[in-house]
Order: C-alpha cells, then sequence, then structure tokens
C-alpha cells in the first residue's frame, strides 16, 4: 500500500505527469496508474526504472516496499514502527533533494533565456 504512494507523490513532486513517466520509464499508462493504486506489483526492474526516471536512489523505493511489508499485523511492534521511520526519512529526503533539483533546473533555465 505504501509503494504505491509513494511513486505517486514522488512522481507530482517531479512534476511528471503519469503518463509522462510511464513514457520515460517504458510502461502503460494504465499498468503505472494500476502500481500507484496498489492494484499491481510491479517487478524489481521496473521499479529500478521508476527510481531511475524519479532520480531517486534505489533505496527509496525498496524501502517504501518494505513498509507495505512491515504494516502485515504480524510484525506489528518495533520491528515495524522501525522500518516506518526510516522509509519517512528517506522519502522526506528524497523529496526534499527532487524540488531542490528542480528548482535548480529551473534558475539555470531562466538564466539562460535572458
Amino acid at each position: 500500500m505504501l509503494l504505491g504512494t509513494t511513486i505517486r507523490k514522488l512522481r507530482m513532486a517531479s512534476g511528471l505527469s503519469q503518463a509522462e513517466l510511464a513514457r520515460r520509464a517504458r510502461l502503460s499508462s494504465s499498468f503505472l496508474s494500476l502500481v500507484e493504486h496498489d492494484k499491481r506489483e510491479p517487478t524489481l526492474s521496473v521499479l529500478r526504472r521508476l527510481a531511475d526516471e524519479l532520480r531517486v536512489p534505489f533505496g527509496v523505493i525498496l524501502v517504501s516496499a518494505l513498509g507495505d511489508f512491515a504494516s502485515d499485523p504480524k510484525w506489528e511492534g518495533p520491528v515495524s514502527k522501525l522500518l516506518e521511520a526510516f522509509r519517512l526519512q528517506l522519502l522526506t529526503q528524497a523529496t526534499e533533494e527532487q524540488q531542490s533539483s528542480l528548482f535548480e533546473s529551473r534558475e539555470v533555465s531562466a538564466s539562460s533565456d535572458r
């Protein structure tokens, strides 16, 4: 459940439409939509392509998948809390870095347009 939300949030922070990310990652838009809504589980190679196109460390995507694992009731307790804290830290860091790089690229574009 966390994986799809993470991919969607990273995509939106990157300023990409679902169709554009799907095209770049060589996926169909419908498949990406299913992944973002946690109705399909992508392979590791698909997750790698998504991480590359979203310009986030592959670990961020993997930690999201681990968050799904940690939310299983049989893992309640310290392990799930630790995984969730780690996942949120990586996601926040990746989103901040992505937004920062977007602003930097816009500044470069704006200065070259002058």
